[in-house]
């Protein structure tokens, strides 16, 4: 009777615990604010950008209106093995948690065995008449334990936590991939538009050797100007080399990033229109907390390393199981089914800690300390977080203010160009000096074709700085 008073009594006591709205682990952890953010950037234009979360699923690429650009990032959905592996990291983290979310539950066992014994004569204190003998049983274990201080709780909530960080990495790595094969992308345009320049300044310089070489047999030429006018053109032709390479190399990378062989990949058509960099609004660094996969999962380490701390702790406190068997067991298989054959063990076990040489101990001390761990990761992730997004807005910033310097220079470029044109058909000035002026315009146009290219990459650089958080 008193035995089913005390096992009636610890049900309700575990339901009651259960029932909680806050375990002795969760009081136990470390109640430590978490790392906070600057108030605004030092470039950064807080009213450009609404304070909604973002989707993890948002399309940030679209707002270039690249239709090629958009079928690249989904065939990188589709087939990359990089973003496959995280997905795998995340499925086994789940795994993990509804392993330790079994915990929570009892754990029931059956069992049956059919076997034969025989006993040594020589060890029986009384004789008896069958040393050798059969035995047959069928039974049912079940344990649970009584979650009482919430250590069990406790490790699902932590090992959910775990789960959750391991969900955002794998958006970080997506967002990763995907500004990668967007500033992989852009670079090719732009040497592709190089390209296409060289190739135009090799016509150009061809007529200016061409002109050297009629003048240098007339005998109004000399050979020097011959010999400088052919270096440069063979050095346009070697920078128009060094551009087709490096469209090979682009391509290449184009391909493994869509989890192809270069060998399969389909070559793309030159461009033929040019891109707009998008205005990237900056927001207020307190959005990177929420926006920011990378910082979210530093957050979810840093709530798991502080759950594990207050899991710890209820290592010092007893634990209570509940534990029952019984089942059937008998010599004979004519009566394992007989009433006599009926046997059960219930009751609960308590497994005090007395004296375990400091290993609780230890282990609370390195839970603390990998929570201060995880507290000073979180706060340089969120330091490097800010920084790469002042950097970010810096660059993309100045390299605006420079392209324009740059476009102006292109302008006047082609304004002298067409001066210098509109004289050699007056006959005002010799072919020369358009050669001359056709060279400063390209010059120009590679200048200003460098610096867009960069634009259009820092602003890839300045979205996955932003999480990714710019709509589509």
């Amino acid at each position: 009777m008193k035995r089913r008073t005390f096992i009636r009594w610890s049900m309700a006591s575990a339901l009651v615990s259960l029932a909680g709205c806050s375990t002795l682990a969760q009081q136990l952890s470390p109640k430590d604010a978490p790392p906070k953010a600057p108030n605004a950037y030092r470039r950064g234009d807080a009213a450009l950008l609404p304070s909604s979360a973002p989707s993890p699923k948002s399309a940030w690429w679209k707002r270039y209106g690249d239709k090629r650009l958009n079928a690249l990032v989904e065939a990188m959905h589709k087939d990359q093995p990089d973003l496959k592996a995280a997905y795998a990291r995340l499925e086994q983290s789940h795994a993990v948690l509804g392993q330790t979310r079994a915990g929570l539950w009892p754990t029931v066992r059956g069992e049956a065995s059919s076997k034969r014994r025989r006993d040594s004569i020589n060890e029986l204190l009384f004789p008896i008449d069958e040393p050798e003998y059969d035995r047959y049983r069928l039974g049912t274990t079940v344990s649970w334990e009584m979650d009482l201080w919430g250590r069990v709780r406790g490790m699902a909530q932590r090992d959910r936590l775990l789960a959750a960080q391991q969900g955002e990495l794998y958006q970080d790595t997506k967002l990763s991939l995907e500004a990668n094969l967007a500033r992989q992308y852009f670079a090719w345009r732009s040497a592709c538009h190089e390209q296409h320049l060289l190739e135009e300044a090799i016509r150009v310089r061809e007529d200016d050797l061409a002109l050297q070489e009629a003048r240098l047999e007339l005998g109004s030429g000399v050979q020097v100007d011959v010999a400088r006018s052919e270096v440069a053109l063979r050095e346009g032709q070697a920078a128009a080399e060094a551009a087709r390479r490096s469209i090979g190399k682009l391509e290449h990378a184009l391909a493994i990033l869509t989890g192809q062989a270069p060998s399969e990949f389909q070559a793309l058509a030159k461009p033929r229109h040019r891109l707009e960099a998008p205005d990237i609004p900056s927001g207020i660094p307190s959005d990177l907390l929420r926006r920011r996969p990378d910082l979210r999962a530093a957050e979810s380490a840093w709530r798991a390393a502080a759950t594990q701390v207050g899991v710890r702790a209820t290592d010092f406190l007893p634990r209570i199981t509940l534990t029952g068997s019984g089942g059937v067991a008998s010599l004979k298989t004519s009566n394992l089914f007989a009433s006599d054959s009926v046997f059960f063990d219930v009751g609960p076990e308590v497994s005090v800690p007395l004296f375990q040489a400091g290993t609780r101990r230890a282990a609370m001390r390195e839970a603390k300390a990998a929570f201060q761990e995880q507290t000073a990761r979180y706060r340089s992730a969120l330091l490097t977080a800010v920084q790469e997004v002042e950097d970010a807005l810096l660059d993309a910033q100045s390299l605006a203010r420079e392209w324009q310097i740059q476009r102006e220079a292109v302008k006047a470029a082609e304004g002298a160009a067409s001066l210098a044109r509109l004289r050699h058909e007056r006959g005002l000035a010799s072919y020369f000096e358009v050669v001359e002026a056709e060279q400063d315009r390209l010059q120009a146009e590679r200048a200003e074709n460098a610096l867009h290219g960069e634009r259009l990459t820092t602003s890839v650089t300045l979205v996955q700085a932003l999480g990714g958080a710019v709509g589509s």
